[in-house]
């Protein structure tokens, strides 16, 4: 009969890392034998093999068992689910930008337009992209979680008296991530020429037209500060009033930048000079662009006051 019981045991010793065997598995064999004790103390008489088997059988499934005593660490903790989440989403837009500018470039080539190309062209290129993007992200929140990083992220330093007064003061961690990440968007967009090569460079179909390079240093100077401060607020639990205040200039400053592009005529310029690739296309955004900056610019001056008025609160 204890031959059941071996077979049982052997089988979550199976399941359990090699240095945690010998311990748990003589704690568990303590257990258990305890049961059948108890049980055929109830019973009065020795347990017939069906009777160990059904009481075995009720313990729990052998993977089962060894995971309650040393269960595997997730690819990405519970608690690191909210930003693995924000990075992954991210992650995602970039590169959905960065396939489309590839795919339009690969058309410009072919000096054709065929939406069923670009559709086929754009899902095959997400894919391809964003599964290393999803593999890197894994494993990176697997080492940091296996190394201890983020547990002591979690629960980093702070003092009492630098917790926020009233809800709204907390920082959102999400909220960092996706200022950070749309900082790092638009330097990635203002210098192609630093990170794109020459070929694909040329086959962009728009680009900055000559003579507006003060707005590039401008919004360069400006996404580098926010890059700078998104990373100085991940160090902090709770807004102050200068960070509060700053935050809101920054996006006047930004609302205000978007604004003075939307008043200034041909800030972009066609590069394709090659058959008719794009006509359609860049006369329906020549005549828009000036009202999507301006869009921006007040979607940016009503997050501006809306941070003014929690700064007052503060």
């Amino acid at each position: 009969m204890m031959e059941l019981l071996d077979r049982y045991l052997d089988a979550i010793a199976v399941e359990l890392p090699k240095e945690k065997q010998p311990d748990i598995i003589r704690e568990l064999r303590a257990n258990l034998l305890d049961l059948v004790d108890t049980a055929r103390e109830d019973k009065g008489s020795e347990l017939t093999e069906a009777e160990l088997g059904q009481l075995l059988q009720q313990h729990g499934h052998p993977v089962d068992v060894a995971q309650r005593y040393a269960p595997d660490l997730p690819l990405v903790a519970a608690e690191d689910m909210p930003l693995y989440r924000t990075v992954l989403w991210h992650s995602a837009a970039v590169v959905a930008v960065l396939v489309l500018l590839k795919s339009l470039g690969l058309l410009v080539q072919l000096d054709s337009f065929n939406p069923v190309t670009l559709i086929i062209s754009l899902i095959a290129g997400f894919i391809e992209q964003f599964s290393t993007v999803l593999l890197v992200v894994t494993a990176i929140f697997y080492g940091a979680a296996h190394a201890g990083w983020t547990e002591k992220w979690r629960q980093r330093r702070f003092e009492i008296k630098d917790l926020p007064r009233f809800p709204q003061a907390r920082i959102r961690l999400s909220d960092t991530i996706t200022d950070l990440t749309s900082a790092a968007f638009l330097l990635l967009l203002l210098w192609t020429p630093l990170w794109m090569s020459a070929e694909a460079q040329a086959n962009l179909p728009v680009q900055l037209a000559e003579g507006s390079e003060f707005w590039r240093y401008t919004l360069t100077g400006l996404a580098l500060a926010s890059t700078l401060f998104s990373l100085y607020r991940l160090t902090q639990l709770s807004w102050q009033r200068w960070s509060k205040l700053w935050y809101a200039i920054e996006h006047l400053l930004f609302a205000l930048v978007f604004a003075g592009m939307s008043q200034q005529d041909g800030l972009l310029q066609r590069t394709v000079a090659k058959g008719d690739v794009f006509e359609h296309l860049w006369q329906a955004a020549d005549r828009s662009v000036s009202s999507v900056f301006m869009v921006t610019a007040l979607v940016l001056i009503g997050l501006a006051i809306l941070e003014f008025k929690r700064w007052y609160k503060l």
